[in-house]
């Protein structure tokens, strides 16, 4: 049995859908330019990804991260995690950063109680800390407040409010954090 036969549908689409919502929220935490913002989508990205790479024991994340069989498969899953996402954001009316923010440390503190509640002692400290792991790259990604690259901060004041703010929804252990 697979765990994710353990989950909802909608439990399972969230606990899915909170690593890259962490990655959304923690570039709009402050202001990158369009190069820092690509820079950091994508470190939201491999973030996510690298968690087949460093969790290949967690039978959580890999079955988050599960590739589909063909591309007509994957064609399929891409529209429905869009649709769902998309309902979900306009049902919760984000209408600024801290809107969403907020909205996505709900979904960390929801995750976190679904997988201490459905999940190993070990699955669910693992998914805690890829979590926050993806908040922490992406934070590094790009330097906040100087002109075309030069000067600025690595991870602004903003950014580590919210990852603080992240790691506290989530459950991760404190100290964690790079920044």
């Amino acid at each position: 049995m697979s765990i994710k036969n353990e989950f909802t549908e909608d439990e399972w689409f969230l606990l899915s859908s909170t690593p890259a919502m962490i990655g959304a929220a923690m570039s709009a935490a402050a202001p990158s330019g369009v190069i820092g913002t690509v820079k950091e989508m994508t470190a939201g990205m491999r973030g996510t990804v690298q968690g087949l790479t460093d969790y290949p024991d967690s039978e959580l994340v890999t079955a988050l991260l599960e590739k589909a069989q063909n591309w007509d498969e994957a064609k399929e899953k891409a529209s429905d995690y869009r649709e769902k996402a998309k309902a979900r954001l306009d049902g919760a009316q984000i209408k600024s950063r801290e809107d969403l923010q907020d909205h996505v440390l709900a979904d960390c503190a929801a995750a976190a109680k679904l997988v201490d509640a459905k999940c190993s002692a070990e699955d669910a400290k693992t998914y805690k800390e890829w979590s926050v792991k993806i908040a922490n790259k992406v934070a590094q990604a790009a330097k906040e407040g100087g002109i075309l690259g030069f000067g600025g901060e690595r991870v602004s004041a903003e950014e580590s409010e919210l990852l603080r703010k992240i790691e506290t929804a989530i459950g991760a252990p404190t100290g964690q954090l790079m920044a």
